[in-house]
């Protein structure tokens, strides 16, 4: 009997839930709390403003009306609005305290910016007045739910015409919905949301990843952004790995055109389950685009199971695994690409916090810093290709007529740290790049974008090289000077493309160095070339055939007694220079490269 009783109360409960209006809980998401979802048809609602522009502290009024002869409403809930933020701008007053009433939004007490309505009774308009703030705040646009029966309503669907701030921008255009953007912004962060932004204090539509939150009530608002052709996902972790994770996936499909929001969990290591039945449990009022390569979203997830309940959402997927936002809890981002609305791989892309994350804060949250093996990874590059094979190089270059008389294992000395040089090059790349496949676990990695193509294409390079080598014909083959060429050719493209991998690398979210660091290699680029620009001058005043150069003649090799001469020109002197600026060289490269290796470390 007693069960019988507390069904019969909680239906009336939801049944008549709010009739004098909305609560303050719903100024975020603007979600009437009760029914079992929003309508996605076209709202038969209509917001009238009669004005156009305003200015500081100047009044508006505001019409909700149907249109034509549609069916009447009970309840609405209006608020005004900038673009692409959530909060609550301006004043309203009541022009009829029967049928309407004013509530408070945000944290300041009588803020009075949002109007809803009193009672039950059937409705055709609703007209009020709203004031401006003192000082302009943008475009404006009014937005209301309309609420027609207990089942039958729209979520922040009717909206008006912007009411125009002169002093700001152009008004936005309107878009096809496959590519208008939803409007995510960092404004806000660290005062009325929290955020996450990686690279640091970047902002949408820069930013490689981006989620921000806001919670109010029971209920949370976030914001999902990130570079992508396919999708966005931000997970909600006890701990900052993968794996028991509560995610949520701002996919777009391609195929229709669409962007939307999934519900889904992480067991570990591969792809995360959806609820085939219910794939946007616990979410609602999801909105989404695709605009030049950036996916966002904004969704609101109750808070914990309770709230879901409340709103008729079924919990998440297998057995009701949904965290409750009261906690804390570290959020990971990935991103990656799709199949239609399906993850076609397990994100390889990904980041994580710092520590863990109190959504009732409105904290500005940083990274949890590079991975171990990331900064491995990076470290290796820039050694192999700042210092190793700039060094390899410039021996091979300029310094074969270098200490004529002497051997080093056996070699010429020139060859020998040529040699050493290279290898070294070789294997420091080999190594790098079985670090970050291990990391990346050992998936194709063209979707990470143009520092992973890059980066594939040096590896081929630098393997192809020492195996040309291998293959050397003698210095008296006719065709020897194909194999100069060659050489030369793959070596210089190797050169080239590492340090413009580098380049490309020094901005992902994986490794997220300060803009010093990238200032840093700008200069290391500037005082090779400088290098390279001295020894040339120095090479042709001191052979008495400037016209030759040294670069192809790669045919001495040290110990053949066939061996013949260099045939770059006879070099009346100079030594001392040449090793001088070598010595200097070393001495800047060095330098360089230890500051870049800090902020890799450090980071």
């Amino acid at each position: 009997m007693w069960r019988v009783i507390l069904s019969l109360l909680a239906v009336t409960a939801v049944v008549r839930a709010y009739p004098s209006g909305a609560p303050s809980t719903a100024c975020t998401d603007m979600f009437p709390q009760h029914g079992p979802s929003e309508q996605t048809s076209t709202p038969p609602y209509e917001l009238v403003v009669d004005k156009t522009t305003y200015a500081g502290g100047e009044e508006v009024q505001v019409t909700l009306q149907r249109t034509g002869n549609s069916a009447t409403f009970k309840g609405f809930f209006i608020q005004a609005r900038t673009v692409g933020s959530t909060d609550a701008q301006g004043r309203f007053t009541t022009l009829d305290s029967g049928t309407t009433k004013t509530v408070n939004c945000g944290s300041e007490a009588n803020s009075e910016n949002g109007v809803t309505h009193t009672g039950r009774t059937e409705k055709t308009e609703v007209a009020v007045t709203w004031t401006a703030p003192a000082n302009r705040v943008g475009h404006i646009q009014f937005r209301a739910t309309v609420v027609q029966t207990e089942t039958v309503f729209w979520v922040s669907e009717v909206t008006s015409a912007y009411v125009e701030d002169p002093t700001a921008g152009p008004v936005p255009t309107p878009a096809s919905s496959d590519s208008q953007d939803v409007g995510v912004t960092s404004n806000g962060c660290g005062s009325t949301k929290g955020c996450y932004q990686a690279p640091t204090n970047c902002a949408p539509p820069s930013c490689e990843y981006f989620s921000s939150w806001q919670t109010s009530g029971d209920s949370v608002l976030f914001e999902v952004s990130g570079t992508s052709n396919g999708y966005v996902a931000v997970g909600i972790s006890a701990d900052n790995t993968m794996g028991l994770d509560d995610i949520y996936e701002c996919v777009y499909n391609s195929d229709s055109g669409d962007t939307t929001v999934y519900s889904s969990w992480s067991t570990g290591k591969s792809m995360p389950e959806r609820d085939t039945t219910q794939p946007q449990g616990g979410i609602s009022t999801i909105v989404g685009s695709y605009v030049e390569g950036v996916v966002s979203c904004k969704f609101t997830r109750s808070i914990n199971d309770a709230a879901a309940g409340r709103r008729k959402r079924q919990a998440k997927v297998n057995n009701g695994r949904f965290y409750d936002l009261n906690d804390d809890f570290y959020v990971l981002m990935s991103k990656g690409s799709t199949s239609g609305n399906a993850l076609s791989y397990h994100a390889t892309n990904r980041v994580v916090s710092s520590g863990k994350v109190d959504f009732q804060s409105n904290t500005q949250v940083t990274g949890a810093g590079s991975p171990d093996i990331v900064k491995a990874h990076g470290s290796l590059m820039m050694i192999a290709w700042i210092c190793t094979a700039s060094v390899g190089v410039l021996m091979a270059r300029f310094f074969k007529h270098l200490w004529p008389d002497s051997q080093l294992c056996k070699e010429k000395v020139w060859f020998a740290i040529h040699r050493a040089m290279m290898i070294s090059t070789v294997l420091l790349t080999i190594i790098a790049f079985i670090l970050i496949m291990t990391y990346n676990n050992w998936l194709w990695a063209f979707h990470a974008g143009a520092h992973a193509i890059v980066g594939i294409i040096v590896v081929i390079l630098a393997l192809i090289n020492p195996l040309m080598a291998l293959a050397r014909p003698h210095p008296d083959q006719p065709k020897r000077f194909i194999f100069n060429w060659a050489h030369w050719a793959v070596g210089t493209a190797a050169r080239i493309l590492g340090v413009v991998a580098i380049f490309l690398g020094m901005d992902l979210a994986a490794l997220d160095l300060p803009p010093a660091a990238t200032f840093l290699m700008v200069g290391w680029v500037i005082w090779h070339a400088l290098a390279e620009v001295v020894l040339e001058i120095h090479n042709c005043s001191t052979s008495s055939k400037p016209g030759r150069s040294e670069e192809m003649e790669m045919d001495t090799a040290a110990g053949d007694p066939k061996a013949k001469p260099l045939r770059g020109g006879n070099y009346t002197g100079g030594h001392g220079i040449r090793k001088g600026i070598l010595g200097l060289y070393v001495l800047g490269m060095l330098g360089f490269l230890i500051a870049l290796l800090v902020y890799v470390g450090l980071n």
